[in-house]
């Protein structure tokens, strides 16, 4: 059986250059990525400061419910068209796109939270949506003002998210990418290629800070008649440093990483 090697390098694309990273480590290696709930898991929850502990001592059992090291969470890929061969460099154009294309209402979830640090912003966060998916949990009957009745359909959205901080300036992404949104290009024969991409996988390199985990449930959007749906999120978001993107194929085998800002 033929056996192909991927990956042997990873092109920066026009416009993405930048310095070696500790991300490129893991160019080459089997890692095993977790998923977002055994991430979670992995976080110990911590008891409230005691009345005879010091704050020293506080501040220290926070930190070690974070635990040791970077997580290495994996995701499902956004699109595979973000994922693009470009035979004419016999290379594969990866967009940022491939990793986050989704949006999530992280000042929303802080604010029902209570948690004020980190800050979110209204705008736009340094953040990943690891997955979104919407449940109808049942239906009822209202009107507006002017006696328009329609069925409202409840929903219940289940959102799990990375959350870094805001922006440092308006426009910053999460990765360092060209104007056509390519981080960069991973060189492969023809035949690699089309051996690779049916099995493509992503994961992200977090470290977890403070306050680790936070947890919120609350209404968003408006019901009208044009819009019958009544949405509730229940939203799970890792605090971390998000380190790198990686780019597996089917066993694991990093092929390319890409580094964060």
């Amino acid at each position: 059986m033929k056996k192909f090697i991927f990956g042997a390098l990873l092109m920066a694309a026009p416009g993405v250059a930048h310095a070696q990273s500790s991300c490129d480590a893991y160019t080459g290696t089997t890692v095993q990525p977790q998923t977002f709930d055994q991430a979670i898991a992995s976080i110990r929850p911590v008891a409230p400061k005691d009345e005879f502990e010091t704050s020293d001592a506080y501040r220290a059992r926070l930190a070690a419910a974070g635990g040791a090291g970077p997580l290495i969470i994996s995701k499902k890929i956004e699109g595979a068209g973000y994922l693009a061969y470009n035979a004419d460099k016999g290379a594969f154009e990866v967009k940022a796109y491939l990793f986050d294309n989704t949006n999530f209402n992280a000042w929303d979830a802080f604010y029902y939270a209570k948690v004020t640090d980190p800050k979110a912003s209204t705008m736009s966060n340094l953040d990943v949506v690891i997955s979104s998916s919407d449940t109808v949990t049942g239906t009822y009957s209202a009107q507006n003002g002017f006696g328009a009745k329609t069925n409202v359909s409840k929903v219940t959205r289940i959102e799990k998210a990375i959350f870094e901080s805001e922006p440092a300036r308006y426009g910053e992404e999460l990765f360092f990418q060209n104007k056509d949104a390519i981080v960069g290009e991973v060189p492969m024969s023809v035949a690699e290629a089309q051996a690779f991409k049916p099995q493509a996988k992503i994961a992200f390199v977090a470290v977890p800070k403070l306050p680790y985990v936070v947890r919120a449930t609350f209404p968003t959007g408006k019901t009208t008649i044009s819009n019958p749906t009544d949405l509730t999120v229940n939203s799970t978001i890792l605090v971390a440093d998000i380190q790198c993107g990686l780019l597996m194929n089917g066993t694991n085998k990093v092929v390319a990483a890409f580094k964060t800002r």
